[in-house]
């Protein structure tokens, strides 16, 4: 059995971040947002390594 890392970021975890923010969001909606993050991030991570950064 896999154990969860604390710092991973699920989208109960999105969900709580905006609502301390004054944002409320949806299941979908934090969904849609880790998604989101997930892309930049690797498009970042690719682009450091091309050396494009």
């Amino acid at each position: 059995m896999e154990k969860e890392k604390a710092n991973d970021l699920t989208p109960e975890r999105v969900i709580e971040i905006l609502k301390k923010k004054g944002t409320v969001v949806e299941m979908e909606e934090a969904i849609a947002i880790l998604d989101f993050v997930k892309m930049i991030a690797q498009v970042a991570v690719n682009q450091y390594l091309r050396g494009e950064l």
